[in-house]
């Protein structure tokens, strides 16, 4: 992965207005969420289990932020629908999706883990709708810490393998544990 790289990288938020990433995570942790595009249903699903923890993340003192990679527009449709109470941004040219080393293609989109994922996704109420990005973009997970420090990383194998919540929240407490005796 490429620290360097992420912590320089320029996104979109919402409104179209350039953001720099590394701002997510300059004052505490933040769990940096990347989707495989705004349409995904693999998506929706992973946006509502990340907020349904949002208690317990916010608790160990970080924030979240879910990026796409399509346009800024689709990004405030996305925000607006299922994730309203969340920082929503894009990364229409990838370059952060690159910087975490997040896979892309044909197999890693339609191949045999994706439908057993996609099963689930559709039993937790999750659907499909247009593409809003690029189509055979896999995301993945960064918990990011000051000064650019990775905490946790799960990166997409395929379409719909997401990071374990309580990893993420393992990671997290890990990072703001406090010293026995301090």
């Amino acid at each position: 992965m490429d620290t360097k790289a992420l912590g320089t990288a320029t996104v979109l938020d919402a409104a179209g207005e350039q953001v720099r990433l590394a701002d997510q995570w300059s004052e505490h942790p933040a769990v940096i969420v990347w989707l495989r595009h705004f349409g995904c249903v693999f998506c929706r699903e992973q946006v509502a289990e990340i907020r349904a923890s949002r208690g317990d993340i916010e608790a160990r003192g970080a924030g979240i932020a879910f990026i796409g990679n399509g346009t800024a527009r689709s990004a405030a449709w996305f925000q607006k629908r299922f994730a309203p109470d969340s920082t929503v941004l894009t990364d229409p040219d990838l370059v952060s999706y690159r910087a975490i080393g997040a896979r892309s293609g044909l197999a890693s989109t339609l191949g045999p883990a994706a439908w057993g994922a996609g099963i689930r996704a559709f039993r937790s109420g999750a659907r499909q709708t247009m593409t809003k990005g690029h189509a055979y973009q896999q995301g993945g997970l960064v918990v990011v810490a000051p000064g650019n420090k990775v905490l946790y990383r799960h990166i997409s194998r395929a379409a719909g393998d997401h990071a374990p919540v309580p990893d993420v929240l393992a990671a997290l407490e890990a990072a703001t544990a406090i010293p026995v005796g301090a």
